[in-house]
């Protein structure tokens, strides 16, 4: 006899039918299936289940329509939602709109069948509490098991949060064991990547932090199995050499179905082993993980060679200029020197670096007669002159994920008062880093000779920045400069 009815709703037919076979073979459940949302709500509408699985990437009524429908037809029926780890936050989503729990894709027989028996058990042991009315020790378990599940989302929608905006995989090798330990409630945890035999370890927690062999360890055993691995009681320790005294959790982190990292975590906080919704937990985390890993090395190369395509433009207009050979360099580095002492984020410093070397790149698209007459420039030459930086900005427009260099590029010649170009903004509505790339930019023009005027020297070069402040400048950038070491001597920093 079959243990409940499950609907399936789904609109991928292998993922419909591995379901069914897990919950009907391994589970022992009836399983009815569904091939969208809108044929799910009509059977919800002529039939019974104990629970509903359904995707949440749907066409036509997505899983989270269907989910709201779903619970105004059987406000008590148990939904479980299912997601690529590409849609967490949906996932998450879903849960507070009422889903009884998620399952990440690729899953396994064991999170499926472990789910479906709980969320199916509570739900029978609600309706014999109902007939019983012993509702005291009902609500007492139902609660814990709440707070619990609130706290798991709690923190894991934290985690997801911190994870997307950590951008270099430095970062995330260090924060992933605090982030792990706080999601699993674990006193030991470690991370390292795989290089050849060896673990090399980049983040520990109640571990010692030495590099580790693999061979003949439960960690290798982990790194083979492309899934986890959990050591039991009496296995060898690769941290001490000693036999375990807890379970020991072991997930392998891959990029294209290679293991390049290994997460271990052992010794839970309240004493209990492992359960297979907290081992679907840690999966769950890993994946994530490893997707902003792969998502931070991939943009690290589309970034790298987008940078070398457009230093090459820049070589190619310093070709034409003298005056413009290693100005773009100067000028980076005074504005990051301004940066740090303003202490701009991380992201807006990489903002100026990127952005500050290609500030002139739209001069390529200005005529030589213009860019290299040496006398005054006549008001029609001025104006066209006065294109570079939107010639600059349509250059990089293409490149959606550079908005804030394209800020340094088109407004680097803004002026605080508004009487700047091309967008006559002012005051703080230039966005910082162009603010600052104009007291670097406006610097370096000074103190560098053109074939109609000679350099002035540094001191005057501060005089004039200071005296334009609040005008042309914005006062906190000059004030930075004067503070850092170029602007104390007028050399760039090293």
């Amino acid at each position: 006899m079959d243990k409940g009815r499950i609907l399936i709703v789904d609109d991928d037919p292998i993922v419909r039918d591995v379901l069914t076979d897990i919950l009907t073979g391994v589970g022992n459940y009836a399983a009815d299936q569904a091939v969208d949302g809108q044929e799910g709500i009509e059977k919800l509408r002529t039939n019974e289940y104990d629970a509903v699985f359904t995707d949440i990437t749907m066409p036509g009524i997505s899983g989270i329509d269907f989910l709201k429908e779903a619970r105004m037809l059987r406000p008590s029926l148990p939904v479980v939602v299912i997601t690529g780890y590409s849609t967490m936050e949906n996932a998450v989503n879903a849960m507070r709109e009422g889903a009884k729990d998620f399952i990440t894709k690729p899953f396994s027989v064991g999170t499926i069948t472990s789910i479906a028996d709980r969320i199916i058990g509570e739900k029978k042991l609600l309706t014999k509490v109902s007939e019983d009315r012993n509702y005291e020790s009902f609500i007492s378990r139902l609660n814990a098991e709440l707070f619990k599940r609130l706290q798991e989302i709690g923190i894991l929608q934290s985690i997801s949060t911190d994870l997307d905006n950590l951008y270099d995989n430095k970062d995330i090798y260090v924060r992933i064991v605090e982030m792990a330990s706080r999601l699993l409630m674990v006193k030991e945890a470690s991370f390292g990547i795989i290089q050849g035999g060896t673990l090399l370890l980049k983040g520990v927690n109640g571990v010692q932090h030495a590099d580790i062999s693999l061979f003949d360890t439960v960690l290798e055993r982990a790194a083979c199995s492309k899934g986890y691995d959990l050591a039991a009681f009496g296995e060898r320790n690769p941290f001490t050499g000693k036999q375990l005294t807890a379970p020991m959790l072991s997930i392998p982190l891959c990029i294209n179905s290679e293991a390049f990292g290994l997460l271990s975590l052992a010794n839970k906080a309240d004493g209990t082993a492992f359960t297979q919704d907290e081992i679907s937990l840690a999966l769950t985390f890993t994946r994530k993980a490893a997707q902003r890993i792969e998502n931070n090395a991939l943009y690290d190369v589309l970034y790298n060679n987008l940078v070398n395509t457009l230093k090459a433009l820049v070589i190619t207009i310093e070709a034409r200029d003298f005056y413009t050979r290693q100005h773009s360099e100067r000028v980076t580095s005074y504005a990051s020197a301004i940066a740090t002492v303003m202490g701009l984020s991380a992201e807006d410093q990489d903002a100026i670096r990127f952005g500050g070397y290609l500030h002139d790149v739209g001069k390529i698209g200005v005529r030589d007669t213009v860019l290299l007459k040496p006398g005054k420039l006549t008001d029609e030459e001025l104006s066209e002159i006065r294109q570079h930086p939107v010639i600059g900005g349509n250059i990089i427009k293409p490149l959606r994920f550079f908005p804030k260099e394209r800020d340094v590029i088109v407004h680097h010649h803004e002026r605080i008062d508004g009487a700047g170009y091309p967008a006559g903004l002012s005051g703080q509505a230039i966005p910082i880093t162009a603010r600052i790339m104009a007291v670097a930019d406006t610097y370096d023009a000074m103190t560098s000779s053109r074939p109609y005027r000679t350099a002035r020297t540094h001191a005057d070069a501060l005089d004039e920045l200071v005296r334009c402040s609040d005008t042309q400048f914005d006062r906190d950038a000059v004030q930075a400069f004067r503070q850092c070491q170029a602007g104390k001597d007028g050399k760039p920093e090293a």
